[in-house]
């Protein structure tokens, strides 16, 4: 199979980069065959990194939505200086928040399978960036947050 994929791609300007070529199967079974090449043989990995998605071998979204959310964190701490600013209208901050921020942390979301610990931890995310942008600190903090940007702008 290999050997005929390898032809087809030539045919059309194609090369294949074995070296860096990995292969997973979306399974809980233990991977065994090896898939040869004339190289050797093709590397099994636990996950890799798929347009931005993180696809592991059993499934699971849990590293996916952890890289989501850490990206979506690194974007919002870069923004500190937005999320302070007194010149800046809340409408503004919570556009900006909603269009950077939130589309950052649910890419690809629609993969993932909804549980209640992934609700939560995306509502605890959620949360704590709205308590910023807005200053409330730990000591001023309620439970009833608004759930949507879109609560606090009208």
């Amino acid at each position: 199979m290999t050997t005929k994929l390898e032809e087809q791609s030539a045919q059309v300007g194609l090369n294949i980069s074995w070296e860096k070529t990995k292969v997973t199967g979306i399974t809980q079974r233990p991977l065994t065959q090896p898939i040869a090449i004339a190289q050797g043989n093709i590397e099994y990995v636990e996950r890799f990194t798929y347009l931005g998605s993180v696809i592991s071998r059993d499934g699971d979204v849990e590293a996916d939505i952890n890289t989501r959310l850490a990206k979506a964190a690194a974007v919002f701490r870069r923004l500190d200086n937005v999320w302070r600013s007194s010149t800046l209208s809340l409408k503004i901050k919570l556009d900006l928040y909603t269009s950077l921020i939130v589309s950052t942390a649910t890419y690809a979301s629609e993969t993932w399978k909804s549980t209640a610990r992934i609700r939560q931890q995306l509502d605890v995310f959620h949360h704590r960036n709205l308590q910023k942008i807005l200053g409330i600190t730990w000591n001023l903090m309620s439970c009833n947050l608004p759930k949507s940007p879109r609560q606090l702008g009208d």
